[in-house]
């Protein structure tokens, strides 16, 4: 089949070519193509532009891939029974649709090859299931609990602790405080005795007290979590993390404080929040700003609040990010260890995934960034970068 027919191989052209990762032949094969017509060089372009990727990434979010792809599959396959004059016709139009959810190959390539919409078992002979709903609760009384798989939340709930649906766990009666973990490969929410609601990510913690007393209501956290909190100005909630302390009244809010990072992210979703430092100045963030507390300073940007709590929603969001970031947060995830080579380049990702596929659906893209992989039976997992022929 020429390069003209064949939308696929285009869109994984140019999304390697995005990550520098072409080879000479490859880069040849794109030269030609680009040549061929204005609108070639045009699409490419778009390709190429940041903006364009993270608007796809925030279409991305909003739409069902799986049935996607089941609609967009049958059209490419059909190509091959069409007449040349229909085929150019929607080439671009083919592409584009490509580009839209190929540009991380996060997104696309699970979809993209009949075998593997049905049959993920074939690509890899190890693989790992996503997280669950798994925490462990300790009491201020000495008593620690594992939590129920089967429910995803537990709350105060007058003299005890709750499951949602209203089985109860403990009686607390003789309990100030508790704290809630999750481990790497688990996840849970817990709603706190003013009604504020928390959600954590794997390898997290929420310290609480049983009764909020005082002129504050006081947590503290690791890891990431997402807190919609309860108004009240009589008392406002503050969060404590090891590098700051946020103060907020009510609001919607992403905290990120996994100590691999080094840095602390605050992003804020609705409300106002203070964000403060033992050895640096306050500073106030509005919806839609992040703040990163680094060791000398606080540094302010503007992001896409639905990019910040894509894990909420059950989604991956690796919109800019780089492999060793990715690979941190794939490892909380599926409860792996990874081992990457120093010449594994940071290929920079565009785009997300569903947070229930297994870690084989999401490796195998590796290696259209010439990455290879090797998962173990003991959680390991081993990159490398593919040595040239």
């Amino acid at each position: 089949m020429h390069l003209n027919e064949d939308p696929l191989r285009i869109s994984i052209l140019i999304q390697k070519k995005i990550n520098n990762s072409l080879s000479a032949a490859e880069e040849q094969e794109l030269v030609e193509w680009l040549d061929e017509k204005p609108e070639h060089a045009a699409l490419y372009a778009r390709c190429l532009d940041k903006s364009v990727q993270q608007e796809s990434y925030r279409y991305f979010t909003h739409v069902d891939t799986k049935s996607a792809w089941k609609d967009i599959l049958p059209a490419i396959e059909a190509k091959e029974t069409k007449s040349k004059a229909i085929l150019t016709r929607n080439l671009i139009r083919y592409v584009a649709a490509a580009c839209v959810l190929i540009i991380g190959l996060f997104v696309a390539l699970p979809y993209l090859t009949k075998n593997s919409i049905t049959e993920e078992t074939d690509l890899a002979t190890v693989d790992y299931s996503p997280a669950e709903n798994k925490a462990i609760l300790k009491l201020s009384d000495g008593t620690t609990l594992t939590l129920d798989t089967q429910h995803e939340e537990v709350a105060i709930a007058g003299n005890s602790i709750k499951y949602s649906d209203g089985k109860e766990l403990v009686n607390t009666d003789d309990i100030s405080s508790a704290i809630i973990s999750t481990p790497r490969g688990g996840y849970y929410r817990v709603v706190l005795p003013d009604g504020t609601k928390v959600q954590l990510n794997a390898g997290s913690s929420l310290t609480y007290p049983l009764t909020f007393t005082g002129n504050t209501r006081e947590v503290w956290a690791t890891g990431e979590l997402y807190f919609e909190v309860t108004p009240d100005k009589a008392k406002p909630f503050v969060v404590h993390t090891e590098e700051q302390v946020l103060k907020v009244l009510g609001t919607k809010f992403n905290v990120n404080s996994y100590a691999e990072a080094k840095t602390v992210k605050t992003s804020l979703i609705e409300g106002k929040v203070q964000i403060a430092s033992p050895t640096l100045k306050p500073i106030v963030l509005t919806p839609g700003q992040q703040s990163i507390v680094k060791p000398n300073r606080i540094q302010v940007k503007n992001i896409d609040p639905e990019q910040a709590t894509a894990w909420i929603h059950g989604k991956f969001n690796f919109d800019g990010k780089r492999l060793r970031e990715v690979m941190h947060e794939l490892s909380l995830w599926y409860d792996i260890d990874v081992d990457i080579d120093a010449d594994v380049p940071e290929v920079e990702f565009f785009g997300g995934i569903y947070r229930d596929n297994n870690l084989s659906t999401i490796l195998s893209l590796l290696e259209q960034n010439e990455i290879a992989y090797k998962l173990t039976n003991d959680k390991k997992l081993l990159i490398t970068k593919v040595k040239p022929k």
